[in-house]
């Protein structure tokens, strides 16, 4: 998706922090900073990271409607999926800082967060966009629910070691089956997620396409496949006698029964993450997830 710069003068910031001392010291930090910085022309609002929880009923503190000039984002790649659900959705910009393990979308790291965050509040730092898609479940021809995700959708099997029979057609295709432990609908965004530890291919953020992987597909030959985005799937998990799970950025989840179709497409939705200069996607994937060998 296309690079920007810049957004509408400043008004309200969300700060947005992962329940930890470091996380909530620093979020105080930055609340201080921009009411100091920009004294009169900006409110900040605080909301503790429970990204945990199902997001059809949100606990967030700050109303998921509401419409924030700017996210900043304290934790990892969790809180931004958390916050991107909550309001990034409405096109406001997220900047993440990463206080977790790997961080591969909160890219800021804690040494450059005040560098990045002036450049921000100048509206100098750079913004990009990533594509969203949208999956809906129907059952018994009505819609039950539908919900935009940046990083992907899994269909998955409860605790028994029981193999899914999983149907899927590509707009309006003959279609084929799947038997796996379950199936990942993934963007590019979360192609590096999930989608990678199944075995996916890694599509860079800009492309415009999803990615298909089975899990743990029973036969060899089922392997993943890359879609345009302009797609549009339906799934369909045939007569099983164990739980079937529908879940979206391992945030929110859906029980499914048997005969529910499921149908992903493109979300009008975009999400705008705030990027450091300083990084390169491909440099990224080499450091944060050593997928290729450094040059000597």
């Amino acid at each position: 998706m296309p690079i920007s710069r810049g957004f509408n003068a400043m008004r309200d910031v969300v700060i947005v922090a992962r329940n930890t001392p470091e996380a909530l010291e620093l979020a105080e930090w930055t609340g201080d900073y921009i009411e100091r910085t920009r004294p009169g022309k900006t409110r900040t609002l605080l909301d503790i990271s429970e990204y945990n929880q199902d997001l059809l009923e949100s606990q967030a503190h700050i109303p998921v409607n509401f419409e924030p000039e700017l996210i900043v984002s304290i934790g990892g790649d969790g809180t931004i999926l958390y916050a991107s659900r909550c309001w990034a959705l409405n096109g406001s910009p997220i900047l993440g800082v990463n206080m977790g393990r790997l961080g591969f979308l909160a890219e800021v790291e804690k040494s450059r967060f005040e560098e990045m965050l002036e450049l921000t509040l100048e509206n100098k730092a750079p913004v990009e966009e990533r594509s969203c898609l949208s999956v809906s479940v129907h059952r018994e021809g009505s819609k039950l629910t539908s919900i935009p995700f940046l990083n992907d959708a899994v269909i998955h099997k409860g605790g028994l070691a029981r193999i899914l029979n999983i149907r899927l057609s590509v707009d309006n295709s003959q279609g084929w089956s799947y038997r796996a432990d379950g199936l990942i609908v993934a963007t590019t965004t979360g192609s590096t997620a999930y989608n990678l530890s199944a075995g996916g291919p890694v599509l860079y953020p800009s492309l415009e396409a999803f990615v298909l992987t089975p899990i743990c597909p029973f036969a060899l030959s089922s392997r993943s496949l890359v879609l345009p985005l302009d797609s549009r799937i339906e799934i369909v998990v045939e007569q099983n006698t164990s739980a079937v799970n529908l879940t979206t950025d391992g945030q929110s989840g859906l029980s499914l029964k048997t005969d529910d179709k499921v149908t992903v497409e493109r979300s009008p939705h975009v999400v705008k993450l705030i990027k450091n200069p300083h990084n390169r996607y491909l440099d990224n994937l080499q450091r944060k997830l050593g997928l290729f060998q450094k040059n000597r």
